[in-house]
């Protein structure tokens, strides 16, 4: 059988009629493309399930990091199926009329010359449109501005529109948007980023169109899904201001693909075709380099990504001549992070593995071997800028950055002090300047609230477990007692903490500005203004009304520390209190919800579990802080308990996402029998029955027990801190990812 882009056999309505405008809409497959797993495996289910009624494929999901290769593969579906692609791009403003489309007054002449230029090219771009594109798409053109500004642009222009034609018989016009249009006409509609969508009523509009029978209420009427509508969903997991995929349109989705790097002969395959070079031995060490990067970055919560696209441009570079090394940093590592202590984190990763050494074998000089059929480049839909001179100063830039730490004028601190994340950013006494280091003495009413809340949270813990195998254990809930003592411990152990997590939460503040909006929510059914435009709609949702900030990000966090007697070896205690400070102070900055506890268990027999609150969201305390110092080693741990209580008042919680880690140097066991086989199934139930709520795990291992703890959370929720020092400020970017 021949390739895809050969063959007619995936032609799914081969007697269809096109016009010529449609069938330049249709792509065609370059001579580089390379069908993928994912493409063939698409293609294949979608052919097979068209005729078969309720079981036909026509909402696919394609989910992974940026340069994975979604929209690239959503077009080779255009080409494959021969079916015209069109893309509609989300983004967090949107409204319906951006889903269906805008109605628009037509204007006379005379009453536009009134307009502002702008306004009045607008309006003309509009009038003089066949209706073939979308509004927003007329006006990205006709104007050069984005899409999100085409938006905007429009719903000024449907105001200035319907102001003007007041007192006055006017004729009207509708501008479908590219999802209808798609929609109605039989396309294949690649929706980006709907995962950055703010407004529910949007979704709930996308959501119709995905109907395997789905119809659209528009201004003229209703309009019918065609039988040949395809819609290829594209989300970026990294993206900030992205949220989890509705459930909603989750649940639409007959097909999906996790769309990660492919392994590395296919790089080198794709890379080939792309780039013309022959050269199997640079384009290897090459690709083990990318998926390299890509797992440290993960492995280390770096936001950036080290995709198909950097590795294609560098090794276009690196095959016209550019030093493998000095182009790594341009092409791929500042791509990813820019930040001194992450690009040390990558590069001690690539010296570890001998890959740095192998970049430096490979001779700067243009590589010979080129095939002649490809010459261009005509990946992910943006051109080439290959380097092949690269700024001599920047690449002096890139090498400073990997001096060790005894050359002379070294811009990287050693690995150690990176670690360990000294710094001087501190008051006097070694106590951080950016909180009251000395708290005013608790007063008797302060005491009596303190003694309700520890008596709520007993009865509250008890509760929780009521039901489970832990139902007879004998538990008390600890609030532990504010010691002014335990300043001195926390301002020498956050000392030299407090400007890296200030530093990361400076990176991470921005992603939040997406939560905290004071605009108005149009399309509801009652507010304080009315909105003239959405009458049209003939859908009652004629108001808008003032949304209310949202005073904290959607993440709340928990944070079990395990508090037996092991840990008191080989600095456990210590680095689990660095890491608890560095986590309590990066959520106070980020305005995050934070539930910090401890446990042990054992303790007496009329104490067999502990509990100890030291820090809880229900009860902020800005001594809380230093009741962190009171973590201790004690005695045993039951961590099923632990992580039952914890993680059943996570769920609780309003907030979308909901993370519970666990810092723990063992597996679990406390008397009489909790242990072995008994211990691990309750943990996975417990791991199991919460995830179903939507709690996240992570479990941080710094101890012996390392593999029967990965072995209890899996691998996909297991973090192996070998090294002590690193555990604060890993915690901390895992925490940044999650928002």
């Amino acid at each position: 059988m021949q390739e895809q882009n050969d063959n007619e056999y995936y032609v799914l309505s081969p007697g269809r009629a096109w016009t010529e405008e449609e069938k330049s809409l249709v792509w065609t497959k370059p001579l580089t493309h390379k069908v993928s797993a994912e493409e063939r495996r698409i293609t294949n289910e979608i052919k097979r399930n068209w005729d078969r009624g309720e079981m036909k494929i026509a909402n696919v999901l394609l989910e992974g990091d940026a340069g994975s290769g979604k929209t690239q593969l959503a077009k080779a579906l255009s080409a494959s199926f021969r079916l015209p692609y069109t893309k509609f791009t989300c983004f967090a403003d949107m409204d319906k009329s951006d889903i269906i489309g805008a109605i628009l007054p037509v204007i006379t002449s005379d009453r536009m010359e009134h307009f502002e230029p702008a306004d009045q090219a607008a309006l003309k771009a509009l009038y003089e449109s066949e209706g073939f594109q979308s509004s927003t798409e007329i006006l990205m053109e006709a104007l050069g501005i984005s899409r999100e500004h085409a938006s905007a642009k429009m719903k000024h222009v449907l105001k200035l529109a319907a102001n003007a034609s007041k007192n006055e018989a006017v004729e009207y016009r509708f501008y479908a948007s590219e999802i209808v249009r798609a929609f109605q006409n039989g396309y294949l509609l690649e929706i980006q980023e709907p995962n950055v969508i703010r407004d529910a009523a949007v979704l709930m509009a996308l959501n119709s169109a995905l109907e395997p029978a789905g119809t659209l209420n528009l201004p003229m009427g209703i309009v019918h899904r065609h039988p040949d509508f395809i819609a290829v969903i594209t989300a970026n997991r990294s993206y900030a201001g992205s949220r989890p995929l509705n459930e909603a349109l989750r649940d639409r989705i007959q097909h999906s693909e996790k769309m990660d790097l492919p392994s590395k002969d296919t790089m080198i395959e794709r890379a080939k075709a792309k780039i013309g070079c022959e050269d199997d031995e640079m384009l290897d060490i090459l690709a083990s380099v990318i998926i390299l990067l890509d797992q440290t970055a993960r492995t280390h919560a770096i936001k950036g990504v080290a995709g198909m696209r950097s590795y294609f441009y560098w090794a276009d570079a690196v095959a016209q001549g550019a030093s493998a090394r000095e182009s790594l940093y341009h092409k791929v590592i500042y791509k990813i992070t820019t930040d001194p202590e992450e690009i040390k984190l990558l590069e001690d990763a690539l010296e570890g593995q001998g890959l740095m050494g192998l970049l430096d074998e490979i001779p700067a000089e243009p590589q010979s071997k080129r095939r002649g059929d490809a010459v261009e480049i005509t990946t992910w839909e943006i051109d080439m800028d290959v380097d092949s001179n690269p700024d001599p100063q920047a690449g002096e830039e890139g090498i400073r950055l990997k001096k060790s730490a005894e050359s002379e004028g070294s811009t990287i601190v050693s690995s150690d002090e990176s670690a360990e994340m000294e710094s001087t950013d501190s008051g006097e006494e070694g106590a951080p300047n950016y909180h009251q280091a000395n708290p005013e003495p608790m007063s008797e009413e302060e005491k009596q609230m303190e003694r309700d809340f520890r008596r709520k949270l007993n009865q509250v813990s008890r509760e929780i477990v009521s039901d489970s195998l832990h139902r007879s254990v004998k538990l008390i809930v600890h609030r532990p007692d504010y010691d002014p003592n335990l300043q001195e411990e926390y301002g020498r152990l956050s000392q030299g903490l407090m400007p890296v997590v200030r530093e990361i939460a400076k990176k991470t503040l921005p992603l939040l500005e997406h939560e905290i909006t004071a605009e108005y929510a149009k399309n509801q059914y009652y507010g304080s203004k009315f909105q003239a435009d959405s009458v049209a709609y003939r859908d009652f949702r004629l108001f808008a009304k003032k949304r209310p900030p949202t005073e904290s990000p959607g993440l709340v966090v928990g944070l079990r520390v395990d508090e037996s007697a092991s840990m008191a070896a080989f600095g456990r205690l210590e680095a689990a209190k660095r890491a608890v400070i560095a986590v309590y102070e990066f959520c106070q900055i980020c305005h995050i919800p934070v539930l910090i506890y401890g446990d042990t268990a054992d303790v007496s027999r009329l104490e067999q579990m502990s509990i100890f609150a030291y820090a809880d969201y229900d009860h902020p305390d800005i001594r809380d802080r230093f009741r962190l110092m009171g973590i201790r080693a004690r005695s045993n741990n039951r961590d099923g308990m632990a992580l039952r209580i914890m993680a059943e008042r996570l769920a609780a919680s309003s907030k979308q996402t909901k993370l519970l880690i666990s810092i723990s140097d063992g597996q679990p066991k406390a008397m009489e029998d909790y242990t072995g086989s008994l211990a691990i199934q309750d943990m996975q139930q417990t791991l199991s029955e919460y995830e179903r709520k939507g709690v996240t795990f992570l479990a941080a291992a710094i101890g012996q027990d390392k593999d029967v703890i990965s072995q209890i959370y899996g691998a996909e929720r297991f973090l192996d801190i070998t090294n002590l020092n690193e555990l604060p400020a890993k915690l901390v970017r895992i925490i940044a990812r999650y928002l």
